[in-house]
């Protein structure tokens, strides 16, 4: 093995420990003490099996005393005696669903007499479309049993909950009337906003009987779970339901064997990622939102049959399964068949692997790869666009090939390629199967606009190929040549060059004699929002396309194009600098004269190399300091701005991640650790663990209510960083042939392991920090070359047991070799076959 040296350190000679490569990598980890890589697959989300079946139920009806529903006159008025006071009581239409509202008026209420079991305290459930403003409180008679108020939850457009949501609480006992009944009152205060809007509410009990003809019952509620049966029986008044959950989320088609006993119900099956909005109606899957029944309903035939759902519904956590009509239903055999990841024969079978000193961190990388693996879907299972009335449905052709890599399990189920600027490394890095990454950039690179732009996304048909998405056709350049380098697929290459050619000439006359790309209102499409112009971010994004071009050239051997490219990519950047940025605030605009400093823009600045030196580190200082929250940085720092939707975006905040790291610094590489923290841990925790989001809310909820896709590919970032800058493993020429460590050690992470899967073989890498010594062990895979860049601050050098390099000086005499310095970094260069190093 030879390490070269450069700069001012003379030359020496060093010894190394070299092993097979399959001996090293079952035992790279170990050679400095670290666990088993393979105890991280207790980390791995992935089923076993395609068949599933939920872990648990997490509610019940058990005896249903009563249900009243806003959708019903009958049930409102003949069966429950509907009372109103004050102006402006009615049912309208929130999200699809029918809700009785109070009004606007103060003091306006609304009521129902409900008939409970007379026996004991009851339980009352209510569905409602929720709002930012709504403030009322439940009364029975006189008596308040629960308020509603303003509070800091989250809601999306304009203050409403997208999608029902619910909430639960107790009325004792002696408020009930002798027989049982009570009026419950939905009454506005003096300050109502939208008041009271409720779509449902069940009252049920430990004890007593429902009445006739209300109610009903479920019985043996976990029976479904096993190898027996749940009886739901409900009445004329009456929907018993009984929630299942499966532990994480999942996706698939449902089935179960249906025992129809008496009468001819309707079944009821319900879908939701999270508890928040876990109602009879799902949470939302099609766009527009509530056009579309996206709750699934069967009515068995008499006797026993098989019930099977043939629509996928793409991601969930919890099933609520409830009869919709009169009669009893006895369920078993629930299961679901898991369609995710389709062309994988061996789900669990990940070709690359993480572990580290930090749980949190572990359970990061293996929720992005499941995650990405709920998004990688059959390629006829797409959303249809627009949402139709009806059942709903996910039977669309939307991409080339088997399967593609979709944005969300849940939605969009649609080819999007600023998506796959995150998830496409994912799965590269995690499954290690690049034929749906591919599939999903040759989808657009195969249609071309006449002009020569690639489309940003394919929208089922009448719609089709959208070129209003110039951002993501500059992302396009980097997919295609990030898929070169992580496979080393030469006919991808060049199949595809003439397309990059083609749209970077298409982009040519977007650009003024300014060097800015000035986005048309035509091509506006952005990541999360509508504006147009000189911007920042996607001038950054551009300048990353012309650089990464500029590389494509150099394999292909176009020289010139290599050079127009660089060129191109100096004067683009040299452009933003002089108009964009804001050294007052220290930081870049979203737009010339712009009052508004975006997270994106500064972000993806030093991640193309636009800003460096201390403009990187004072436009990092301001988005960390300005826009930063609990729950990591906001979109912008002008709430007048309203072009650009402030949330905090995990796409985003991903490119935050490679700019802190880019820095170079100890601080940088902390600071992504705690954005790390901030954004994703949280969605590790509660009711939705398993899965990353596609966005989330300034206090940390879901961002679009539940619109929101909580299995989403561009919020995989975490998995991608772990192994390219904490690990430090990144290729530096196509398909690892050769490749870079250089691990980033920090935020209290003392060691991390890991395999890289390539076409020559996995790469395996371990590094350990222990007080000042630093080891790193690396083994890789015959024929490939690679160079560590050891931590800055190091001291001495100790490869295979010989100190090469000491207090700024090599140590003569070693071995055949060198060691170069790259500023406060060591580099080792030219390595093969597996190498042990420690410094100090």
């Amino acid at each position: 093995m030879a390490v070269i040296l450069v700069g001012t350190v003379a030359a020496t000679s060093v010894t190394t420990a070299h092993r097979s490569p399959a001996t090293a990598a079952a035992t790279v980890g170990g050679l400095l003490g670290l666990p088993a890589i393979s105890t991280a697959q207790s980390y791995n989300l992935s089923p076993a099996s395609r068949t599933l079946h939920p872990t648990a139920t997490t509610e019940s009806t058990g005896l249903l005393a009563d249900y009243v529903s806003a959708a019903s006159s009958t049930s409102e008025l003949s069966a429950h005696a509907l009372q109103t006071i004050g102006a402006g009581s009615s049912v309208i239409t929130v999200d699809g669903a029918p809700v009785r509202r109070s009004g606007t008026d103060p003091d306006a209420s609304f009521s129902y007499l409900l008939h409970g079991s007379g026996k004991g305290t009851q339980t009352v459930r209510v569905e409602e479309a929720g709002s930012a403003s709504s403030s009322y409180d439940v009364l029975v008679g006189n008596t308040v049993v629960h308020t509603r108020r303003p509070t800091s939850a989250d809601y999306a457009f304009g203050g409403r909950a997208i999608g029902l949501e619910h909430y639960s609480f107790t009325v004792p006992a002696k408020y009930i009337a002798a027989d049982g009944t009570y009026r419950l009152t939905f009454r506005n205060t003096a300050a109502p906003g939208d008041g009271a809007q409720i779509a449902g509410v069940w009252d049920s009990a430990t004890a007593g009987a429902a009445q006739a003809p209300f109610g009903g019952s479920v019985t043996n509620p976990k029976g479904a779970l096993t190898t027996g049966s749940t009886v739901l029986k409900s009445d004329i008044f009456g929907k018993p339901y009984v929630i299942y959950d499966f532990g994480k989320d999942v996706a698939g088609t449902i089935s179960f064997n249906a025992d129809s006993r008496s009468g001819s119900p309707k079944v009821g099956v319900a879908f939701s990622e999270s508890t928040q909005f876990l109602t009879t109606q799902s949470d939302f899957s099609q766009d527009p939102s509530g056009v579309a029944t996206e709750t699934h309903f069967f009515q068995p035939a008499p006797g026993r049959s098989a019930v099977n759902d043939s629509v996928i519904r793409g991601g969930f956590r919890y099933l609520m399964v409830f009869l919709d009509t009169p009669g009893e239903l006895a369920v078993s055999n629930l299961t679901l068949h898991f369609t995710a990841d389709p062309d994988n024969p061996d789900l669990r079978n990940y070709q690359g692997a993480f572990l580290s000193s930090d749980t949190t961190l572990n359970k990061l990388w293996y929720s992005g790869a499941y995650t990405t693996q709920l998004a990688t879907i059959a390629s006829n299972t797409g959303r249809p666009y627009p949402a139709q009335p009806g059942p709903v449905a996910n039977n669309v052709t939307v991409a080339k090939g088997t399967s593609f890599l979709s944005d969300g399990a849940k939605r969009d189920r649609l080819d999007w390629g600023g998506d796959n600027v995150v998830s496409g490394p994912v799965s590269l890095l995690t499954t290690g199967r690049g034929q749906a990454v591919q599939n999903s950039i040759e989808w657009f690179g195969d249609h071309p606009f006449p002009n020569g732009e690639i489309p940003g996304v394919y929208l089922p048909a009448p719609a089709g190929f959208q070129s209003a998405w110039g951002e993501y056709a500059a992302w396009w350049v980097h997919n295609y040549w990030n898929y070169y380098l992580y496979t080393g697929d030469r006919s991808f290459l060049d199949s595809y060059y003439s397309a990059m050619k083609g749209n970077l000439a298409w982009f040519a006359t977007q650009v003024g004699s300014d060097h800015l790309w000035n986005v048309s209102g035509s091509t506006n499409g952005h990541w999360g929002y509508g504006e147009s112009g000189q911007e920042t971010y996607d001038n950054a994004v551009y300048a990353l396309a012309l650089q990464d071009a500029a590389a494509a050239a150099a394999v292909e051997e176009d020289s010139s194009a290599a050079t127009s490219y660089t060129t191109r990519a100096s004067q683009t950047a040299a452009a933003v600098n002089a108009t964009l940025w804001d050294d007052t605030a220290g930081a870049y605009r979203v737009l010339p004269n712009s009052a508004a400093h975006p997270l994106d823009g500064n972000a993806m600045a030093v991640v193309a190399g636009i800003a460096t030196g201390d403009r990187a580190t004072r436009a990092l200082a301001f988005v960390h300091k300005t826009l930063g929250t609990p729950n990591g940085e906001l979109a912008v720092d002008s709430a007048d701005n309203n072009s650009v939707s402030n949330v905090i975006s995990p796409f985003v905040s991903y490119q935050e991640l490679l700019a802190d790291s880019a820095l170079g610094t100890s601080a940088g590489d902390t600071q992504a650790i705690s954005d790390l923290r901030r954004t994703w841990a949280h969605m590790l925790t509660g009711d939705t663990a398993g899965t990353l989001w596609e966005t989330v809310s300034p206090t940390g909820g879901l961002g679009l209510g539940s619109y929101t896709s909580m299995a989403h590919g561009w919020g995989t970032g975490p998995t991608a960083y772990l192994t390219n800058q904490l690990l430090g493993v990144t290729p530096t020429s196509g398909g690892f042939a050769t490749f870079q460590i250089a691990p980033r050690p920090a935020g209290g992470v003392t060691w991390a392991e890991g395999t890289v899967p390539t076409p020559q073989g996995a790469i395996q890498a371990a590094w350990r920090q222990t007080g000042q010594s630093f080891q790193i062990a690396v083994t890789a895979p015959t024929g490939s070359t690679y160079r560590i860049v050891l931590p800055a601050g190091t001291g001495t050098v100790v490869v295979g047991g010989n100190t090469v390099y000491r207090a700024g000086h090599a140590v003569a005499g070693a071995a055949t070799g060198t060691v170069s310095r790259s500023g406060t970094d060591l580099v080792l260069t030219g390595l093969h076959g597996t190498s042990v190093i420690t410094t100090s």
